[in-house]
C-alpha cells in the first residue's frame, strides 16, 4: 500500500496529505492550506450567514457549491446545504416557517394580505402572513398593527428615558442602580449624569 506524501500547511503549520486541489476552477495559485483549514475556513462563514459568496482561503475566488461540496466532509455539506436552501426558501416573499417551536415545516402561503391566516399542513398551527407571527386570535390583522406600533413607541420611550449612549463608542447603556460613575464594554467611564 502505497501511503500519501504530505504537504506542509500554511494556515495551521502542520504536515497533511490532505491538500483540495484544485480550489476553484478560477483560481489559478498553488493550494497552501489544507483541507483541515479550508473546511474550519467555511464553516466559520456558514455560521456567520454567509453562504453565498464564500471566498477561497488564500485569494478572493468565490467557491461555488460544487466547489464546497468537492472540499469538505458530508456532515458539513449537509449543514450548508440546510442552510442554503433555507436562506433560499426565505428570499421568497410567500413562503413562511410554520411558527409552532420544534415544527420545523414551512409552505408557500398563496393567499397574501387578503387571506393571513397560514395553517401549517404539517402540525396544524395557525399563523399570521401579514405580520410573520402565530396567529394573534383575539384581533384582526389591522388591529394587532397598531398594537405593534403602540408597543414599539411605548419600548422607544423606555428606552429614551433609561439609557444614554457611551460618549466613546455610542454603545446604549442601561443604568440599573447604584452610584454614577459607568464604566462601558468599550471600556470608556464616564459620568452617567454629565451624559446627555
Amino acid at each position: 500500500m502505497r501511503k500519501l506524501k504530505s504537504k506542509h500547511c500554511n494556515i495551521c503549520y502542520s504536515d497533511s496529505p490532505k491538500f483540495p486541489s484544485p480550489i476553484t476552477s478560477k483560481c489559478t495559485h498553488s493550494v497552501l492550506a489544507c483541507t483541515s483549514c479550508f473546511e474550519k475556513h467555511i464553516e466559520s462563514q456558514i455560521e456567520k450567514g454567509i453562504l453565498q459568496n464564500i471566498k477561497c482561503l488564500q485569494c478572493d475566488e468565490i467557491l461555488d457549491y460544487h466547489d464546497i461540496k468537492r472540499i469538505v466532509n458530508n456532515e458539513l455539506f449537509q449543514r450548508y446545504d440546510v442552510a442554503l436552501l433555507r436562506h433560499t426558501l426565505r428570499q421568497m416573499k410567500d413562503f413562511r416557517w410554520c411558527k409552532r417551536t420544534n415544527c420545523g415545516w414551512g409552505q408557500i402561503h398563496n393567499g397574501g394580505d387578503d387571506a393571513p391566516i397560514v395553517t401549517c399542513k404539517a402540525c396544524g398551527a395557525k399563523s399570521c402572513f401579514t405580520h410573520d407571527v402565530p396567529w394573534h386570535e383575539d384581533s384582526s390583522c389591522s388591529k394587532f398593527a397598531e398594537q405593534l406600533l403602540r408597543d414599539t413607541a411605548a419600548n422607544q420611550a423606555y428606552y429614551d428615558r433609561h439609557t444614554k449612549n457611551c460618549p466613546k463608542c455610542k454603545m446604549p447603556i442601561e443604568k440599573n442602580d447604584g452610584c454614577e460613575h459607568m464604566t462601558c464594554f468599550c471600556g470608556y467611564e464616564f459620568c452617567w449624569l454629565c451624559v446627555y
